[in-house]
């Protein structure tokens, strides 16, 4: 059975937060609260794991560099909206939702923009075996992420 690639593990990532945003736009309240933590969860580790693997392989060739500087570009605009999200409770006036449905819309716009030219781009360079070796190089530096993450939780529940 061959490993997976670099590909097929974003993409299943990237479904899985798509998923998360769908059950986010219906929640209210605390339900919300509790589905955009998991949404972080999920979105945060992907892009910084992202940042220090892929982007920088891809940075590599002429063909993708312009792309995926795009892609670190769109990642800082998440991450602020992300704080701004934090720093808010979903509300009656329909602000933090606002801000979820803008949220959801920046990273169907990235992921499109990923899987439909980025990825197509770098195929064309990367060859399957590297392919292979990023997807295992991503999920180690992603998990490493989700236990920092986890990590700074403990420690501020303490």
């Amino acid at each position: 059975m061959a490993k997976p690639q670099i590909y097929d593990v974003l993409h299943r990532e990237h479904e899985e937060v798509s998923e998360l945003f769908h059950q986010l736009e219906e929640a209210k309240g605390a339900e919300a609260l509790e589905l955009f933590a998991r949404l972080k969860q999920k979105l945060v580790p992907h892009a910084r794991a992202e940042e220090a693997v892929v982007y920088p392989r891809f940075l590599e060739e002429q063909n993708a560099a312009d792309i995926t500087r795009e892609g670190i570009e769109e990642h800082k605009q998440v991450d602020n909206l992300i704080a701004e999200l934090d720093a808010m409770t979903p509300d009656n006036d329909g602000v933090w939702k606002a801000k979820v449905k803008v949220l959801a819309d920046m990273v169907g716009h990235h992921v499109d923009e990923e899987e439909g030219e980025m990825f197509p781009l770098a195929k064309q360079v990367v060859s399957d075996r590297e392919a292979e070796q990023l997807a295992e190089d991503y999920a180690r530096e992603r998990d490493s992420f989700i236990e920092d993450i986890r990590a700074d939780q403990r420690d501020a529940a303490e």
